[in-house]
């Protein structure tokens, strides 16, 4: 892992650059293809989707990236996973399941905010 690459990631999620931060996240993923790369990428994508009005799309991602980060419960890399989790399906669960792109807008006020703080591996 390019502690680099990690480290500007964290920033830019904790800003909520999410575009910078996938491409920081890339980088890291195109070396180890895992499931806890794409995940993070998946949540990223669905977050900045968010902010441009879609709704289809970010629905899907968040939920396969609940998926893919069960298997990196309880921390992973420093990361409160099980915490991460539950912040995506916060939001998830703040998209109605009928509504689809185009059919209305989501009051993004509603939705929690998520900082990564690193924490000890346990």
């Amino acid at each position: 892992m390019s502690d680099a690459s990690w480290q500007h990631f964290v920033h830019c999620f904790n800003r909520s650059e999410y575009v910078e931060g996938v491409l920081a996240l890339e980088k890291l993923w195109f070396v180890e293809r895992a499931d806890f790369y794409k995940g993070l990428i998946r949540v990223c994508v669905a977050l900045n989707q968010l902010r441009l009005g879609l709704i289809t799309s970010p629905r899907f991602l968040l939920q396969t990236a609940h998926d893919l980060l069960a298997a990196y419960e309880p921390v992973h890399q420093q990361i409160d996973v099980a915490a991460l989790r539950g912040f995506v399906l916060e939001c998830l669960q703040r998209i109605p399941p009928d509504l689809q792109t185009g059919q209305g807008a989501l009051d993004l006020s509603t939705f929690p905010g998520y900082q990564i703080q690193p924490i000890a591996q346990q």
